[in-house]
């Protein structure tokens, strides 16, 4: 299996929080990362306000900010591009 990239799992973070899983350990398992790796990626998505971060009574969560949704649809939509694509039947070779 390929390594992600960093714009791949900045994505699965987002993609994560985006769908309800607002505490770290969630964010964690979800995105596959270590402690370590969530850590500092959450701080780049919080410098780049991609993310908010939230004290709570039971700790801390983390909410996707608009800025962060119109990115996530960006990559939804090049990812829909890329991938649902057909390949023309010209493209296919025919064997007899």
């Amino acid at each position: 299996m390929a390594r992600r990239s960093q714009m791949e799992i900045l994505i699965d973070i987002l993609k994560a929080v985006a769908e309800g899983k607002e505490k770290p350990t969630h964010i964690m398992y979800r995105a596959n990362l270590s402690w370590i790796r969530l850590k500092k990626q959450l701080k780049f998505l919080l410098d780049q306000d991609l993310l908010r971060e939230i004290t709570v009574d039971s700790g801390t969560i983390y909410r996707i900010t608009p800025k962060g949704k119109e990115v996530l649809e960006y990559f939804k939509k090049l990812e829909g591009e890329l991938y649902n694509r057909r390949i023309p039947t010209e493209v296919y070779v025919h064997y007899r």
